[in-house]
Order: C-alpha cells, then sequence, then structure tokens
C-alpha cells in the first residue's frame, strides 16, 4: 500500500514556516528573559544575605 502525497499549497508552507520561527523566537527571548532574572536574583541574594548590603549603602550615600 502507498501512501499518498501530502499537498499543500507553497502559501500554506511558508505560513507555517513564519509561525514556527515567531513561536521559536518568542521561546528563546522568555528563556533569556527568565535567565536573566535568575541571575540578577542570585546576585541580590548573595549581596543581601553576606551582609555586604549595609555597608555597599552607606559607602555610597
Amino acid at each position: 500500500m502507498e501512501l499518498q502525497p501530502h499537498s499543500t499549497t507553497p502559501a500554506e508552507t511558508k505560513a507555517r514556516s513564519l509561525t514556527h520561527h515567531v513561536g521559536r523566537a518568542l521561546i528563546m527571548v522568555g528563556v533569556a528573559l527568565g535567565g536573566a532574572i535568575v541571575l540578577i536574583a542570585i546576585v541580590l541574594g548573595i549581596l543581601f544575605f553576606s551582609g555586604e548590603t549595609q555597608e555597599f549603602i552607606y559607602m555610597n550615600f
């Protein structure tokens, strides 16, 4: 038994490809922003829990 070829028009293929690229770009932006937020949280956590924050604030003001 032979499989029938799936017929799609070039416009459908192009639209599907475009949405695929947009979706992938949005996922990558989300991952990048999430990673940046995690790194900022880690740095702030180290500063606050190490006790260096008060000295740093008094030094600058």
